[in-house]
This record gives C-alpha cells, structure tokens and sequence, in this order.
C-alpha cells in the first residue's frame, strides 16, 4: 500500500507516511512495518506528502520523510506540517552520515535522522515509537469546557495532580 499514492479515500489508523521518491525506500519500510501496528503509506513528493497530511492528519501521528524531495526537501514538509493543530513527529531520511544535517534536523525542530539504504528494522521501529510517544506527550491540549475546569478545581487534594494519580491525556 506504500508506493506514492497520494489519492487515498481513506486511511487506517495508526498510519506511517513516508515521503520518498526512491522506490527501494518503500518497499524496505513496507516490509519493516508488516507484521507490526503501524500502516505505511507512501508518497513520492513533498507536494502529495503535504496533501495526504492536510486530508488525513488524525490518522497520521508519524512522517518519515527523505531530507531531499523532488519539489522541495524535509523543511518544507515541516514547515507546513507544524501549521497544523496536531501535527505528526517528523523523522528524517538519508543515505549519508551527515552530522551537520543531524544537528539541523534536531534544531528545526523535527524528531530524528535515520540513515537509510539500508534501514535497519529494529532502529526504524525504534525510532518511529518514540516519534508517537514524543508526539502523544507533546500533543496540544484540548480546550476544557468551564464546568467541568471548575470541577476539577473543586476536588479535594489528595497530594497527587490528576496526571500523577494515573489519569490519562
């Protein structure tokens, strides 16, 4: 289901989007992420990258896209990813070592740099948990009706916040 498909009616949750023209890098990832709970599904520019993003983001948490794209590079795909209310974790792709994309990377803002060709599986689902865990801390807070942020204030302290009683977000 990877292969550059950006015209998709519907995704499954729990969807991986990989933003690479090369080829190889679909197929390897498709065969890393079978057998696993995530979906991966493909594009092969930034611009059907984006398109995907903009029409199925809830269903998107993780995007791994290559730091070169034909129609712009993994900047781009950030820049209007983080223009979205919930954005999915941005991983990076590239064939090469490069310390100083690395650095860049992580000071954009995106959430690591894999080395590709070839991926190595356990690093790829590694790496592509801790992107959805980072993302689900990170989430942006939903808007809580008045009543029930009075509720919460009227209840009695037992010592704990309601995150520390093992309430979860």
């Amino acid at each position: 289901m990877s292969t550059c498909s950006p015209d998709l009616v519907a995704l499954p949750t729990n969807s991986i989007l990989l933003v690479s023209p090369c080829i190889e890098d679909h197929v390897s990832l498709e065969s890393i992420f079978r057998g696993s709970r995530w979906n991966l599904v493909g594009a092969c520019t930034a611009s059907d990258g984006l398109r995907i993003i903009h029409r199925h983001h809830s269903n998107i948490p993780v995007v791994i896209c290559e730091h070169r794209l034909p129609d712009g590079d993994w900047k781009l795909v950030l820049g209007e990813m983080d223009k979205a209310e919930d954005p999915p974790s941005l991983i990076v792709c590239s064939r090469l070592a490069d310390e100083r994309l690395w650095v860049e990377v992580l000071n954009f803002g995106a959430f690591d740099l894999l080395l590709s060709a070839p991926f190595v599986p356990e690093e790829v689902l590694r790496v592509t948990e801790s992107a959805w865990s980072a993302r689900n801390r990170t989430a942006r807070p939903m808007a809580v009706p008045r009543e029930a942020s009075e509720h919460a204030l009227s209840l009695p302290h037992s010592g704990q916040s309601a995150l520390a009683a093992g309430s979860c977000i």
